[in-house]
Parts: C-alpha cells; structure tokens; sequence
C-alpha cells in the first residue's frame, strides 16, 4: 500500500468522523417527538422495546390529565432523541391499568429498559418531570 492510499484512507476517515459529527445522537430508537397512544394490546410490545420511557395513566374525564398533556408534549419534543413518550386512557385499558394498580390519575409511569423504574402520581410542573428526566438519562 502506497502512501498516496494510506493518505486516501486517512482522508475518507476523517471526513466520515466530520459527517458522524453533524449528524444527531439518538438515544431512545422509539422518541419521535410525540406523544404516543397505547393500548392494552400494544402496551408491552412497546415498552420493553425503549431504553428510556415516560408513559401517562389518564382519564379523558379528567382534568389534571388534561393539563399535563401539554407539559408531556413539550416533554417529548425537548427530549424528542432521548425519552419515548407515551400515553394510555385507563377506562379503555383495563389490563395494563390493574397490572399498575393504578388508583387515580393522572399517574406518570417511568421505564428504564423496558422495566418499571417509578412512577410520578399527580399533576407536576415541568420542572419536576424535567429533573426526573435528566437524572434518568445519567443513570
């Protein structure tokens, strides 16, 4: 191999690292920036598919379930790389609601590859979510 290959070779490595540089770092395969609906068919098919995953217990009844939706939108577009997030309405769930034992809602299930990690009862600020979310991705 001549030294005008090994420069070659050089060369097309450095510019791939250079276009690997450009290009987003996704940690959640699943985050696409939405929250998603599931349901009691889908459910863990999903989630044991994530590395990172929020998903919200709620009630279309319910309005401290309408009022985090927006603070979990927001959640999934600033973390659209690295969190999958998720919704599923309890009263047409039944399955999935009991193996949580889910009591009231809203109630924010947290999943650490593909495993229950915790759960966040109660209507938060962003904030709050938001600190969860940094110490999840560090862990």
């Amino acid at each position: 191999m001549s030294d005008d290959d090994l420069a070659e070779i050089r060369r097309r490595k450095i510019e791939r690292l250079r276009q690997m540089a450009k290009e987003p770092v996704v940690r959640e395969p699943l985050a696409n920036g939405s929250v998603n609906l599931l349901t009691d068919s889908n459910f863990w098919e999903t989630v044991q598919k994530t590395k990172t995953a929020m998903v919200d217990f709620f009630g279309t009844w319910c309005n401290p379930c309408k009022a985090l939706a927006p603070i979990l939108q927001q959640l999934a577009q600033d973390y659209k790389r690295d969190v999958f997030f998720a919704k599923i309405d309890i009263d047409r769930n039944p399955r999935t609601t009991a193996q949580f034992g889910v009591q009231s809602v809203p109630m924010v299930v947290i999943f650490k590859n593909g495993k229950p990690a915790g759960n966040i009862p109660g209507l938060r600020r962003y904030a709050e979510y938001d600190m969860v979310i940094q110490r999840l991705l560090e862990s």
